[in-house]
């Protein structure tokens, strides 16, 4: 559900490209090689509570279709040679400017308006090659670049007022199965629901990523990726076999490096980078090679049906008191079914506890397998119960249907779709137990207090575990393995008039929320440090974080020495950077 996710990369500031018509790069200048509703309503989803597909639910975040089988691709087809290191020859990319291509403000904008880049070109490769000539002309031209996939970042670390040159990824978006290599392939301009949609429709398959229809690939992957199906299947970086990446070495040369599952020595660390490391960091993914080896099909296959129960409780009546039994129920069924298999692992639950403004207390559930419904019905009875409405079925709603209908339902459901003008701030952490006393107070305040001009505010909690915490911390490069629970809290609004108040009240309620641990979700019983995939950037200021620990520390606990490590062998020179990257 991830989906607001980092930049692939970034890159050094410097003059203002060149103005003319879109044209290849070889002729404009010189490219070298190198919430729920009950009842009769239509559910509606708050965006972001990890329908990110958010990121997050990790949601987001943040499945695909046709019933075709495939033949299971052998462990030796998944690692056929591949260069592990080419520089491309000339290539012709094409250039968008301002003031004369019709496509240039479609292709600067994202998808949070408080961040307005209007960059002096934007070029939009078609090829891993004609990725190459854009890096590098871009590095020659001595001008600041960042990497547009699905231009969901949370942050301005793409859509950044200093980038003079924008590189758009969307044309290489292909999904396909290579026979050759047994892998399926993945462009990393791809945007997630096509992802599903292609997977599942030839080949009977999909990933385990996010819930958000629009978020791209590129990011999400690299900052570990989860949503609806990775309890039972785990994170998106947990069927990753390979990735095909630009690197610029000391000299300023851009190349393309393939680095896979497997690797050792620098290759290997290259490659487990990219298993959670977050985008912008280490270099710009062209292509995503997916296998899983203990799957007939080479990835997970979704169920042909799913149960989805959409649960919408009014505020009146919940107190502190009773919305911190109510997170209790919550917190307590994620520890007891944290490392469980079987029926458990098919139910993914996300809390979407809204502002007294704009909604109720809620749940949205996901129940992959029969077999676990009666797990799902017991925890939506318990926290029934914990908000006081316990016969009450009034404010449940129940129903089943096709897997890629219930892909299509949430992930075009989300609140993204009802305003253009969408503007956000968001926070997010980790959670290994209960929240403390401290922590549910703050929260209740928040969600009462009044935020002008917000349009949706609230706090999300997805359940984790399962699949996800069979894997060790240091096997990729997430960290918190551990966590029971991600959390967000965030609000939106459509006009730049309100920015002050709603990321004035974002910060009351995150840094209030973990104000017992500097401001921050250190690492303790209670927190496991923050998403990466949600990023927030008052993580960097002291004036907010007062922890001791960095951003860094925060998204990737132990594994940030290592990360460092990478960065400093495969982007010598920090070229591609952001306000919270990797440092050398």
């Amino acid at each position: 559900m991830d989906r607001h996710t980092p930049s692939h990369d970034a890159a050094p500031a410097g003059p203002a490209g060149p103005t003319g018509p879109a044209r290849p790069a070889d002729e404009a200048g010189a490219a070298r090689p190198g919430r729920a509703a009950a009842g009769s309503r239509r559910p509606r989803l708050g965006r972001r509570g990890f329908l990110t597909a958010v990121a997050g639910a990790g949601a987001g975040a943040a499945g695909v279709g046709g019933v075709g089988a495939v033949a299971a691709p052998s462990a030796a087809a998944a690692t056929a040679a591949v260069p592990a290191r080419t520089t491309a020859a000339s290539a012709g990319v094409p250039v968008v400017l301002p003031g004369r291509d019709p496509q240039y403000d479609s292709l600067r904008t994202g998808y949070n308006r408080r961040f307005d880049v209007r960059p002096a070109e934007i070029l939009a490769p078609r090829t891993a090659a004609e990725v190459v000539a854009a890096v590098q002309r871009a590095l020659d031209g001595g001008r600041r670049f960042t990497v547009y996939g699905g231009g969901h970042c949370f942050e301005d670390f793409v859509l950044s007022p200093d980038v003079r040159t924008l590189i758009t990824m969307g044309s290489l978006d292909q999904v396909r199965y290579d026979s050759a290599r047994g892998v399926y392939e993945v462009g990393a301009g791809a945007r997630l629901l096509n992802v599903y949609d292609r997977l599942y429709r030839d080949h009977g398959v999909t990933i385990p990523g996010g819930v958000c229809y629009s978020v791209g690939v590129g990011g999400h992957v690299t900052g570990g990726g989860y949503g609806l199906l990775s309890r039972k299947h785990g994170l998106t970086v947990d069927h990753l076999a390979g990735v095909e990446v630009v690197t610029v070495d000391a000299h300023g040369r851009a190349a393309l490096t393939y680095a896979r599952r497997g690797d050792t020595g620098a290759l290997g660390d290259l490659f487990w980078a990219h298993t959670g490391g977050g985008g912008g960091n280490f270099g710009v993914v062209t292509r995503f090679d997916f296998h899983s080896p203990d799957e007939p099909r080479g990835l997970p296959s979704p169920p042909a049906e799913v149960r989805l129960v959409f649960c919408d409780w009014p505020w009146d009546g919940v107190g502190p008191e009773r919305l911190g039994a109510f997170f209790d129920v919550f917190a307590d069924w994620c520890a007891r079914h944290h490392t469980s298999s079987g029926p458990a692992d098919a139910v993914f639950p996300w809390l979407t506890v809204r502002h007294r403004d704009n909604g109720g207390v809620g749940m949205v559930m996901q129940v992959a397998d029969p077999a676990g419904e009666a797990v799902g019905d017991d925890l939506v009875k318990r926290l029934a119960a914990a908000l006081g409405y316990t016969d009450d079925e009034r404010y449940v709603t129940r129903t089943r249907m096709p897997w890629m209908n219930s892909v299509r339902l949430i992930g075009t459901s989300s609140d993204e779709n009802s305003d253009p003008n969408r503007r956000g701030k968001q926070g997010s952490a980790n959670f290994r137990g209960r929240l403390t006393r401290t922590q549910v107070a703050e929260i209740h305040r928040a969600l009462h207090e009044p935020i002008e001009g917000s349009l949706s505010a609230g706090v999300d909690i997805a359940a984790l575990g399962g699949a996800i915490s069979r894997v060790k911390p240091t096997d990729t490069a997430v960290f918190q393995r551990d966590a029971t629970m991600k959390f967000l809290v965030q609000t939106f609004w459509a006009d730049e008039r309100h920015d002050a108040a709603n990321i004035a009240w974002l910060r009351r309620a995150y840094h209030g929320i973990f104000q017992e641990t500097g401001g921050v979700p250190g690492y303790d019983e209670v927190t496991a440090g923050s998403y990466v995939n949600y990023p927030n950037s008052d993580l960097s200021d002291p004036a907010w974080n007062t922890s001791g620990l960095s951003s860094g520390d925060l998204y990737y606990g132990a594994n940030h020495a290592r990360l460092r490590a990478v960065k400093r062998r495969w982007d010598p020179t920090n070229v591609f950077r952001h306000a919270q990257s990797v440092r050398p």
